[in-house]
């Protein structure tokens, strides 16, 4: 399944569009921010690894903390959109599965925007292992993850969003686009939830985000704690709301998506 699902989210991730999306202005989100927060004085002056740094939206706020930085992608399309909006920064292709990096040198690692999620379970897997491998002791990985106790994660099919405005011209713009991202939507739903895998402990699913064109890794917050413990890290991760909340240790989430702070 790890061939199929590289190449149906690699397409997406090195389209035109999908750049363009990612290199839209705007920083951290809360739960970033909030994760990042605790642990900046740590990975002050430290070496940062920025794994899936798609168009940049990372960047201005790792560097602050240290400029000892490194961002990577595995999509071309990405790295380039990055050297060219940050010319003093260092971006390279690469794969997370396989880090070019020796063991225990790097302080602090983001995988942000739930993109630990654009693969499937074993290399999911290998990737936890391999963040591990390259922080120093005690270092941190700072991820988010769609979680599977979601209500998003049952909804059958959704139709773009649709906002009414009494301007003819761009009431007629918007159904345009209504029409347009339907027929896509539909089209990539018939052609990839045919690769739906659902398990207790995870899932991976044709996802809604980018008109049904990706499939996304699931997983609850218990069971992502228990993934990281195998992999190395310490117990019981740090987790985060959408809004950088701190959940509290012992409870569940029905959010779309969790922040963590794993430590090695």
């Amino acid at each position: 399944m790890t061939d199929l699902i590289d190449s149906i989210n690699l397409r997406q991730m090195r389209s035109g569009a999908a750049v363009k999306i990612y290199s839209l202005p705007g920083g951290l989100s809360p739960a970033e921010q909030a994760s990042l927060d605790v642990v900046a004085a740590q990975a002050r002056g430290r070496r940062i690894l920025d794994i899936g740094v798609g168009g940049g939206r990372t960047v201005e706020a790792l560097r602050a903390v240290s400029t000892d930085y490194l961002g990577i992608d595995n999509s071309p399309q990405m790295v380039e959109a990055c050297r060219a909006r940050y010319p003093g920064a260092r971006f390279e292709l690469a794969d997370a599965r396989r880090l070019d990096l020796p063991d225990a040198s790097v302080g602090l690692v983001m995988f942000s925007c739930n993109g630990i999620g654009m693969v499937g379970h074993e290399d999911r897997l290998l990737i936890l292992r391999e963040v591990h491998r390259v922080l120093e002791p005690g270092g941190v990985f700072l991820f988010s993850t769609h979680n599977q106790n979601c209500p998003d994660h049952d909804k059958g099919f959704q139709f773009p969003q649709f906002v009414v405005t009494r301007n003819p011209v761009l009431l007629g713009i918007r159904a345009l686009r209504f029409v347009w991202h339907t027929g896509v939507s539909l089209v990539n739903r018939a052609r990839f939830s045919r690769h739906d895998l659902r398990t207790p402990e995870y899932s991976v699913i044709n996802d809604y985000c980018h008109d049904y064109g990706v499939m996304l890794y699931y997983i609850t917050l218990a069971n992502q704690r228990r993934q990281l413990e195998a992999a190395g890290f310490r117990s019981q991760a740090q987790a985060f709301d959408l809004d950088g909340r701190p959940i509290a240790e012992g409870a569940d989430s029905t959010l779309s998506s969790i922040a963590f702070i794993a430590r090695k």
